[in-house]
């Protein structure tokens, strides 16, 4: 199985550590490829950087669905692009957000989230 892990903006010491903590999960025999887009901003804080982060997530899937990719996973806390991610994919793409909170939900009757940027508390 071959699972692209996006990083939406284009800090590529992220992207790094992104990567190395997806591949110490990971089973034996998934490869996990992670990447961020050539253009975007180098951190996501508000609605514009969202939404400008958006078209490097989907990029980077179309360019993952042409080698073969079988799924993707948005490594950005506001899971930017996720739904028109999964408009283009032919396999899953989870958004860490969504995921994170889909699981909270499962285990407590609610959760928080906290923020360092009061403008990023919208977006949260």
């Amino acid at each position: 199985m071959r699972i692209k892990v996006i990083n939406p903006n284009t800090t590529e010491s992220m992207t790094r550590t992104i990567g190395a903590a997806a591949r110490s999960v990971a089973t034996t025999g998934t490869e996990i490829v992670a990447v961020s887009p050539a253009m975007g901003p180098v951190s996501i804080e508000c609605h514009y950087d969202e939404a400008v982060s958006a078209l490097g997530v989907l990029d980077e899937v179309r360019k993952g669905e042409r080698e073969g990719f079988d799924g993707y996973i948005i490594a950005c806390f506001g899971d930017p692009g996720l739904l028109a991610a999964r408009e283009v994919a032919r396999g899953p793409v989870i958004g860490i957000a969504e995921a994170a909170m889909h699981m909270a939900s499962l285990i407590a009757t609610g959760f928080s989230v906290v923020t360092t940027l009061t403008r990023t508390c919208i977006i949260a």
